[in-house]
């Protein structure tokens, strides 16, 4: 037998030592000893503290560590990182710089008393529409968030709450004065003024929109919004006086006595009266922060992170489909209706219950129809241009919902009985109609800028608004129908980090189009030159584009049906020889016959 297979003797387990277990008269005995030895000291009972109160600093630098105490790199060293986004930074800013001087130049022929006027009336606009801004998002999004986290074991913590959520507040009210103090400053500064009123104009909007901000908290803790609705429009009926005010003035309707030396002094009236509304809102915001429910601050925080998600992936389009989810989730239902027609007119009676049941977004666009002769009364000429045009992108994205869902359900699509193309197609007659009807109204806006009224002139300012029209639709149907970014798709590799290849792309669509229609009108060329470019994008964003993986499942599909269609036609030409023929018998006789 070999030594593996030799059977080796088992250990004997060592036995362990018997447990003796102490008598009673023992524990007695250590009982009465420990009594005797025992020395009253300096010990006080617990009772007399107050429980359950935390200091909020200390929970705040807890968050702070977990957060980013385990990060191996800073936001500033991602963007070092990035030499191409600040090489992309560095160009951009120097076609800025251009674009400013060029519309300062071009503001420069505006010498007249209307368009002087007309001018001096822009700041106040920008003052109103700053503040409709901001408290329309405020409306949004809280203005003051928690996170799901935060709520759930922080805010239920007995703390007081207006600790945690001071810096919060103060974060969201200096956002909203640098950014809506930067934009004004930028636009003033287009318009031709001078930098000291443009700075003043800013921070005047700055402030505005900083006490928009501030009422904004100061009524969040409340269940009403009526208060909120009824300031909100408001704001905007004012906004839209001023800029019917500013049309007026430089058309010569109506004359005011107003010149930039007074705009100026009305600056300082401006910013002094922001200063004091914004103070007595920030105190009475920041009274109320403990008074703040957690439901109401997470529901915010909720938002902002579902929308933080969609931006790191660089899809506009998505951020806009979680705000429209978290509008109608808040109206609840809506009546139902029957539809009529078939086929693409069932797609497109849908399209106009749809319109019919939302009047706002046609509302929106009939406003939309001043801006184009605001600007052709400021003489700012190409840029009017494309400053409509962008507007133009915004107010039509609403009217294409259902694009957007059938572009984005592609099981939905299919269970239509018609192809991609005429789906897309019936899905964008309704705003084309808007579009056309957008264009009618806003074509004597560029007869402003003609010497004389004349049938050519009409037929140039007519082409000229559908152009911006119809690059606003167009531009629209892309930012819309833009796919998600394909993981699984080789990467990009960029100083921060590996990309898809189409995230970069979803940053500029709808924007490109605006930019490479617009772009021959810059350069004085032809007008229809943008009329082809403006074509030819239409029918690429009317079939879907250039998609390689529709295209390759096309092809299977396409493939499949052929390879059926040989079987079943190999299938009729196949001889089947009948039951009790010889070989070799004649045809028409079998066996038996003569």
């Amino acid at each position: 037998m070999s030594k593996r297979r030799r059977r080796r003797p088992q250990a004997k387990p060592a036995k362990q030592p018997a447990i003796v277990q102490p008598s009673a008269a023992e524990i007695e005995a250590a009982r009465a000893a420990a009594i005797a030895e025992y020395e009253p000291g300096n010990f006080e009972d617990v009772e007399d503290y107050e429980v359950g109160v935390a200091d909020e600093r200390s929970l705040m630098l807890l968050m702070r560590d977990w957060r980013k105490g385990r990060a191996t790199r800073s936001i500033w060293d991602a963007i070092t990182n990035g030499y191409n986004v600040v090489f992309a930074v560095l160009v951009i800013g120097a076609m800025l710089v251009g674009g400013i001087m060029e519309a300062q130049n071009t503001a420069a022929g505006c010498t007249t008393t209307g368009c002087n006027t007309a001018k001096s009336l822009v700041p106040w606009l920008l003052v109103c529409a700053m503040t409709l801004l901001a408290i329309s998002l405020s409306k949004i999004f809280g203005p003051v968030v928690a996170s799901a986290a935060e709520g759930s074991w922080l805010l239920d913590a007995p703390i007081r709450r207006s600790r945690i959520l001071r810096k919060r507040l103060v974060g969201v009210l200096a956002l909203s004065f640098f950014a809506a103090g930067a934009l004004t400053l930028l636009i003033c500064v287009l318009l031709g003024l001078s930098l000291l009123s443009a700075a003043i104009w800013g921070v005047a909007a700055g402030l505005g929109a900083t006490a928009a901000t501030a009422f904004a908290a100061s009524q969040q803790g409340r269940d009403s919004a009526i208060l909120f609705s009824l300031v909100q429009g408001l704001l905007g009926a004012v906004s839209t006086v001023v800029l019917l005010a500013v049309i007026a003035v430089s058309v010569g309707w109506i004359a005011m006595p107003l010149d930039p030396e007074t705009s100026l002094s009305s600056s300082y009236a401006m910013l002094g009266v922001a200063a004091v509304v914004l103070v007595i809102f920030a105190v009475i915001a920041f009274s109320r922060l403990n008074r703040l429910r957690r439901a109401r601050l997470v529901s915010g925080g909720d938002l902002l992170s579902g929308m933080q998600g969609a931006a790191f992936a660089l899809d506009f389009s998505l951020m806009r489909d979680i705000l429209v989810e978290r509008k109608y989730l808040a109206r609840g239902h809506v009546k139902p209706k029957r539809g009529k027609g078939i086929g693409t007119h069932a797609v497109v009676w849908r399209d106009t219950q749809r319109l019919l049941r939302n009047p706002i977004n046609l509302i929106v666009l009939l406003v939309s129809a001043v801006i184009p002769y605001a600007t052709e009364a400021l003489g700012m000429g190409v840029f009017g241009v494309l400053i409509s045009a962008l507007m133009m992108l915004f107010v039509m994205i609403p009217f294409f919902d259902s694009l957007r869902v059938l572009t984005r359900t592609k099981g939905l699509a299919r269970a239509f009985p018609i192809g991609d193309s005429e789906l897309r197609s019936s899905a964008t007659v309704v705003p084309a109609v808007l579009a056309f009807g957008w264009a009618v109204m806003v074509t004597p806006a560029f007869l402003l800028s003609a010497e004389t009224v004349s049938a050519q002139s009409i037929a140039h300012s007519f082409l000229l608004a559908l152009i911006t029209a119809g690059t606003g639709y167009v531009a629209a149907i892309r930012w819309v129908s833009a796919r998600p970014p394909d993981y699984s798709a080789p990467m990009l590799a960029t100083g921060m980090g590996a990309l898809p290849t189409g995230m970069i792309v979803n940053l500029l669509r709808g924007f490109d189009i605006v930019a490479v229609t617009v772009l021959p009108l810059v350069f004085g060329l032809s007008p229809w030159i943008s009329v082809v470019i403006l074509v030819i994008a239409y029918f690429i964003a009317r079939s879907g584009g250039m998609n390689t993986q529709e295209m390759m499942e096309r092809q299977a599909e396409a493939k499949k049906e052929l390879e059926e269609a040989k079987a079943n036609s190999t299938a009729e030409r196949k001889v089947i020889s009948r039951s009790g023929c010889k070989p070799g018998t004649p045809r028409g006789y079998t066996i038996g016959e003569k």
